[in-house]
């Protein structure tokens, strides 16, 4: 299977050939999250977290790469998905810690609160701000799936 990165790196591919950057809305999203399911822009029938069988993402993993900061450069969508080596997609809690990074990034924030732990997490963009790997096993170390260490 495919990583979370390599399939949202698909799907903005895809977009660039077909029309239909039209994603669901937030109640519609919401709603297929709570029932475990979710669609792809092919409109593939997947898990929340997973990629469907032409390795595109899922729409929720494909809003939830989507980087907009107010004063800064966007990021490339495949570096806000942890590599699974970092965040195995197969936990329970995926979904949620997806949310909670998701959420910081929205904010501005340089980190969040692991919904499992409480434990403090940086988020990609304060790790890419750094400017390379510190090798510290960091979850959504942004350098990681180019090999950048």
């Amino acid at each position: 299977m495919i990583s979370g990165s390599e399939a949202v790196r698909n799907t903005h591919a895809w977009f660039e050939q077909h029309s239909g950057w039209a994603p669901p809305g937030a109640d519609t999203l919401e709603e297929w999250v709570a029932d475990g399911l979710c669609r792809c822009p092919d409109e593939c029938l997947v898990a929340v977290a997973e990629p469907c069988q032409h390795g595109l993402a899922s729409w929720w993993l494909v809003l939830r790469a989507l980087d907009r900061p107010a004063s800064k450069d966007p990021m490339e969508p495949g570096r806000l998905v942890p590599h699974p080596d970092r965040l195995d997609p197969a936990r329970a809690d995926y979904v949620a810690v997806i949310e909670a990074h998701h959420s910081a990034i929205e904010a501005g924030d340089v980190g969040y609160l692991d919904p499992a732990t409480g434990l403090f997490v940086q988020t990609a963009r304060t790790l890419w701000q750094r400017g390379s790997c510190c090798d510290q096993g960091c979850r959504h170390c942004p350098y990681v799936e180019r090999g950048q260490r």
